[in-house]
């Protein structure tokens, strides 16, 4: 079941047509993981500046003490790591890398400076300060990952082997003056390790927060559930019981018990949605679009539906309505003005279809705040949560934005 909408300045995106496409994920990155990610692009841009700054100190600083390939190998050891996490940070598919990478990071500048300490052999004139200049890096990346005490004794390790790199063989280097300085860069960068703890924190804080908020909407939902079995027990069974106590003769008994059984066997039935109405395609079509109607009067509006279209129960209808209001009203708000919009809504055999696409700014999904709810529960979870129904959005920046519902009698996934 497919349709063009010729009003909107491009084709209707799908799911396989070779786009840039970004879907929103079943478990998207906590707030924790975010921060982490800036954290790691912003820290990985300082390898990249010390790496152009640093490297012809290594080579200028190394003559004499090391041998000439030295830096072949000790500029990609020290800030290989660190540039492959500013790459990784940034490619949604090696964001997984990166705390494995942060851990290379330590282990890189610690390796380098081994190294040198290793080959020097020589002398010098010239303090060898490349790696003291830099390693406090180690220990701002490690926090990322590892806790705040593991992070400083990191950080003291490379700064002081930065302290035995600069006056190993270097005639007349003064030992106290290095340690010294390494000393106060350690007392100095310890202080934004525990900022970036605490930012890191902070993170968890808003993961716990919207786990709580989450876990609230989907009682009340149970609560409601809760409430309305309670309701047909009471109306139902409990009333049959005393029926039968008051005159188990009555012949009004036994269809009130025949009713009971009935319902008791809706309750326990998912697959046919007992105790909810359940409504004709044309009837769908006609909330769905009066509900849409409703958010945005001059929304164009697409409908096909099949001489044979699936009967589809009321709180079903009532769940596509609600997430493609939501999607409708995202569209006004956050499209941008020149956007433009349709809706298609298409009721087949077995499957009930409702896509709300513009041409506007578009957006990364994974982007989106945790404290969103809109996307998150009023679209993906709330057609999500159906037996038979999923959702997923589609977009990327400046590629517009699709929103697909769907819903069949039996679970089955989006082609």
């Amino acid at each position: 079941m497919t349709t063009a909408f010729p009003k909107l300045a491009r084709p209707l995106p799908g799911f396989r047509d070779g786009g840039r496409q970004r879907f929103v994920r079943s478990n998207p990155p906590s707030e924790r993981d975010r921060v982490r990610l800036a954290l790691a692009k912003v820290i990985g841009g300082g390898y990249v500046v010390y790496a152009l700054m640093v490297t012809p100190q290594m080579v200028e600083q190394g003559a004499g003490l090391v041998p000439s390939w030295y830096p072949l190998l000790g500029a990609p050891l020290a800030f290989g790591p660190g540039i492959a996490m500013l790459v990784a940070a940034f490619v949604g598919r090696w964001q997984r890398a990166v705390p494995a990478l942060v851990i290379c990071c330590t282990v890189g500048v610690l390796s380098a400076a081994a190294l040198w300490l290793a080959l020097a052999s020589g002398s010098s004139t010239v303090p060898a300060g490349w790696i003291l200049d830099f390693a406090g890096l180690a220990g701002l990346t490690l926090v990322m990952v590892r806790p705040v005490i593991e992070s400083v004794l990191a950080l003291a390790a490379a700064k002081l082997s930065g302290a035995a790199v600069a006056v190993t063989g270097v005639v007349g280097a003064d030992w106290w003056d290095a340690t010294e300085e390494a000393l106060f860069g350690i007392v100095f960068t310890s202080i934004f390790i525990l900022v970036i703890h605490q930012v890191l924190r902070i993170g968890s804080a808003l993961d716990a927060s919207r786990a709580h908020t989450e876990s609230t909407v989907a009682q009340g939902v149970a609560n409601i559930e809760l409430a309305r079995v309670d309701a047909l027990i009471h109306d139902h069974v409990l009333s049959t019981f005393v029926a039968v106590g008051a005159d188990r003769n009555d012949p009004r008994v036994a269809k009130q018990a025949a009713a009971a059984l009935v319902a008791l066997d809706g309750v326990s039935d998912d697959s046919t949605f007992a105790g909810v109405a359940v409504i004709d395609g044309p009837e769908v079509v006609a909330r769905l679009r009066a509900v849409i109607s409703g958010v945005d009067g001059d929304c164009p509006v697409e409908v096909e539906v099949s001489d044979d279209a699936t009967a589809c129960p009321t709180n079903v209808v009532a769940a596509l309505a609600e997430a493609a209001a939501e999607a409708v009203r995202n569209v006004s708000a956050h499209a941008g003005a020149d956007a433009q919009r349709a809706v298609f809504i298409g009721v087949g055999p077995e499957l009930v279809q409702l896509i709300v696409t513009d041409d506007g700014v578009g957006f990364d999904p994974d982007e989106v705040p945790h404290d969103r709810l809109g996307l998150a529960l009023s679209i993906r979870q709330r057609v999500g949560g159906l037996p038979g129904g999923e959702a997923a959005v589609i977009s990327g920046p400046g590629e517009g934005c699709t929103v697909r519902l769907r819903w069949t009698p039996s679970d089955g996934g989006i082609d």
